[in-house]
């Protein structure tokens, strides 16, 4: 477990803000298909963001923008201390 997984729901709140962005720039219309996007304490205090039910063809969406990010190269990198 991550400091970050320990840490308030502030973190969490932070990444669901910034995962809220990132879905936008990508053409999601989050109000509408992550409705239910939030931050909250998860399991034995554990910080989380819920993205929430989405439907089929948002999902399908969703797979489509990683994929092809994934075809340009666009890859996770772990960041330092994380």
């Amino acid at each position: 477990m991550t400091s970050d997984e320990r840490g308030g729901t502030g973190d969490a709140q932070a990444s669901a803000d910034r995962l809220a962005l990132a879905l936008e720039d990508v053409g999601f219309d989050v109000g509408q298909e992550f409705g239910a996007l939030h931050h909250t304490m998860g399991r034995h205090g554990i910080a989380v963001v819920r993205l929430g039910d989405i439907g089929s063809a948002t999902a399908d969406r969703l797979a489509l923008v990683l994929s092809r990010a994934a075809e340009c190269g666009i890859s996770l990198i772990e960041e330092a201390g994380r």
